[in-house]
C-alpha cells in the first residue's frame, strides 16, 4: 500500500507546486483524501489506464516474446517430455526467498516499535491538552452570541474562551468546540467575524477528522518519506482552503484584513497538537501570498481542476487489471504457437498457483499432517510431516507407504538446471533451499516415473519426471499445480475431483471445504482461464 501511494503523493506535489494558485484549492484536499485511502484502506480499484496496468502490459510483451523464442527453439520430441516457460512465473507473486521470510518478524518489530511511538506522539500532546481545554468558560460576548445564532450547525458546536491558549483553535469531531484566547480584543467584531468564519469552515468541513487521518496514515507508514511530505502539505493546504473559503464568503475587499488578523495571531501562536484546527499554522508566508491571490476561478479553472483529479485518480491510485485478465496476451500467443507447431503441441503445458493465488488452500495444508498431495490417472501421492512417503492406485481406498532413496543435493540443483530451467516455483529459492541443507528423496516407479521431494523445516517441493504426457496436479508448501497433457490442454473434472477427494482422505479439507475449493476451480476453469479447457 505504501509503494502506490508514494507515487501518487509525488505526483500531486507536483501538481502542487505548478498549480497551487491557479485552481481552487479544495482540489489539492480532494487528491489528499485519494492518497489516504491508498494508505489507510486496503482497497484497490482496477483500471484499464492506470500507469501498473501500462508496467505490467510491457512486462507482457516481454514475456509474449520470450515464450515465443522458447517455444519456437525447443527440438523435436521423440517421445520425451517437454515444458514450456510458466506463464503463471510471470503473472503470480513468486513466494519469497528464506532469507527474506526470516528478516520479516524483525522488520515488523521494528515498524511496531515506531508506529507505537509515534502514535503516542500524537495522542499523549492532545490527552494533556483536552484535560485544559476542560477549564475553558462560556463566552458572554453580543456578537457573539448573534453570530452563533445566524451561522447554525445541524452538529452542536460551543464557542468558550480560555487563558490556556495563545491563539484560537476547534477541536472534537462531533461535538466541536470553538476555543478562543482570553486577550483577543474582543470589541474589534471584525476580526473576531473572520476568527468565527474561519474556525466554523474547519468544523463544517470536517478538517479535525482530516487531521486525526492524517495523524494515523503518518502512523501506519512513519517510515515513509513521502508520506512526511503529504502529511506537512496537507495539512497547510487544509489551512489554505478554508482561507479561501472565508475570504469567498467575506468578500475579497476582506482580504488585507484577514492578512493582518493572521500576522497578529501568528506572532501569538503557541506549539500546540497537530491534530487540532488552528486559526494560524506553519508557513504563514504561504498563507499570506495565497491570501493576497485568492479570486474567483473561471470556468476554465475549475474545469482544469477537475481534469487534473479524474486523470491523476484515473492513471496514478488505480491499481493494474487483474492479472489473469493481464495474461490473456501471452496466452493467446501462445496458444496460437501451440496450434500451430505439431511438435509444440507435443509439450505439457503447468498452470501454477501460489499462496497469493489459493491462500486458504495452502494454509490449511500447512495446518495438516500432510505436506504435499500428487494426483494422476494412475496414481495418488502424499508426504507426511514425518516425512514418509505413501502412494495409493485405487483412489484414496488404501495407501502404501513406499521407500524412497536420498539423493546428493548438489547433484539434484545441477540436474534440476539442465532438465527443468522453468519449474513451476522460484528456481532461485529451491536452489538456496538446497545449498542450505534441504534433505532430497526420490521415488521411481515401474512405469518410469520418478518424484524428488525437496524437504526441510519450512516444507516440501515436489518435482516430477514423467516418460509419457500424464495429465496431473499437485499441491506442496509452495504451490498448487495442474499439468495438461499437451495441446489442446484439458484437465477433466474427474481429476479435479479425485484430487480434493484426496485432500480430504489426507485430513487437509473437511467435505465442506473440498466441495467449495472444487467449485471455485471448476468456475475458475470455466469463466477465466484461456489455455486449460475443463472436460467431462
Amino acid at each position: 500500500m505504501s509503494v502506490p501511494a508514494s507515487l501518487f503523493i509525488l505526483v500531486v506535489v507536483c501538481v502542487r507546486a505548478m498549480l497551487l494558485h491557479k485552481v481552487p484549492k479544495m482540489t489539492f484536499i480532494i487528491l489528499w483524501g485519494v492518497a489516504l485511502w491508498l494508505l489507510l484502506v486496503p482497497v484497490s480499484v482496477q483500471s484499464p489506464f492506470s500507469i501498473f496496468t501500462a508496467v505490467n502490459d510491457l512486462d507482457r510483451m516481454f514475456t509474449v516474446q520470450e515464450s515465443i523464442s522458447l517455444a519456437q527453439s525447443l527440438p523435436t520430441s521423440n517421445g520425451g517430455t517437454f515444458k514450456v516457460p510458466l506463464l503463471t512465473d510471470r503473472i503470480t507473486t513468486p513466494a519469497l526467498p528464506l532469507e527474506l521470510m526470516a528478516s520479516i518478524s524483525s522488520f515488523v518489530v521494528v515498524w511496531f516499535i515506531g508506529f507505537t511511538l509515534c502514535t503516542l506522539s500524537f495522542v499523549i500532546p492532545h490527552v494533556r491538552y483536552r484535560k485544559d481545554y476542560r477549564m475553558s468558560m462560556p463566552i458572554e460576548n453580543d456578537f457573539i452570541q448573534k453570530w452563533h445564532k445566524f451561522n447554525p450547525l445541524w452538529r452542536k458546536v460551543q464557542i468558550r474562551k480560555s487563558d490556556k491558549i495563545l491563539t484560537p483553535l476547534t477541536y472534537g469531531i462531533f461535538r466541536s468546540v470553538i476555543l478562543l484566547p482570553k486577550h483577543i480584543d474582543y470589541t474589534d467584531e471584525k476580526q473576531l467575524g473572520l476568527i468565527l468564519t474561519h474556525e466554523y469552515i474547519h468544523i463544517k468541513r470536517f478538517d479535525t477528522l482530516k487531521k486525526w487521518l492524517l495523524a494515523a496514515s503518518l502512523c501506519v507508514h512513519w517510515f515513509n518519506p513521502f508520506v512526511w511530505m503529504m502529511y506537512i502539505l496537507a495539512n497547510r493546504d487544509i489551512e489554505l482552503a478554508c482561507d479561501e473559503a472565508v475570504i469567498w464568503a467575506s468578500g475579497e475587499s476582506m482580504k488585507p484584513a484577514y492578512a493582518m488578523a493572521l500576522i497578529q495571531l501568528e506572532e501569538k501562536k503557541s506549539g500546540l497538537t497537530s491534530i487540532v484546527s488552528h486559526f494560524s499554522k506553519n508557513a504563514i508566508e504561504e498563507r499570506i501570498i495565497s491570501i493576497m491571490k485568492i479570486k474567483k476561478f473561471s470556468i476554465v479553472a475549475k474545469l482544469l481542476a477537475i481534469v487534473i483529479v479524474s486523470g491523476a485518480v484515473t492513471i496514478f491510485a488505480t491499481s493494474a487489471l487483474d492479472k489473469t485478465e493481464a495474461a490473456l496476451g501471452a496466452a493467446k500467443a501462445l496458444t496460437e504457437i501451440y496450434q500451430g507447431d505439431a511438435t509444440n503441441a507435443l509439450m505439457p503445458i503447468d498452470l501454477t498457483f501460489t499462496q497469493a493465488d489459493v491462500p486458504q488452500l495452502m494454509d490449511q495444508l500447512n495446518t495438516s499432517k500432510v505436506k504435499a498431495v500428487y494426483v494422476d490417472n494412475e496414481m495418488a501421492l502424499r508426504v507426511t510431516k514425518d516425512n514418509a512417503i505413501l502412494i495409493s492406485k485405487d483412489h484414496g481406498a488404501t495407501w502404501k507407504k513406499v521407500g524412497a532413496d536420498n539423493v546428493d543435493a548438489a547433484d539434484f540443483a545441477g540436474w534440476l538446471l539442465r532438465n527443468d530451467p522453468n519449474p513451476g516455483y522460484s528456481m532461485k529459492q529451491l536452489q538456496s533451499r538446497l545449498a542450505n541443507g534441504a534433505e532430497v528423496m526420490h521415488v521411481a516407479f515401474e512405469n518410469g516415473k520418478e518424484i524428488y521431494a525437496v524437504v526441510d523445516k519450512s516444507g516440501v517441493q515436489l518435482e516430477l519426471v514423467q516418460p509419457e504426457k500424464l495429465a496431473s496436479i499437485l499441491i506442496d508448501g509452495e504451490r498448487m499445480m495442474i499439468t495438461s497433457k499437451g495441446y489442446p490442454f484439458r484437465i477433466s473434472e474427474e481429476m479435479l475431483k479425485s484430487f480434493f477427494d484426496r485432500l480430504v482422505s489426507s485430513s487437509v479439507l473437511t467435505i465442506a471445504q473440498a466441495e467449495q475449493n472444487y467449485m471455485n476451480k471448476v468456475q475458475y476453469f470455466k469463466e477465466r482461464d484461456t489455455i486449460f479447457t475443463l472436460t467431462d
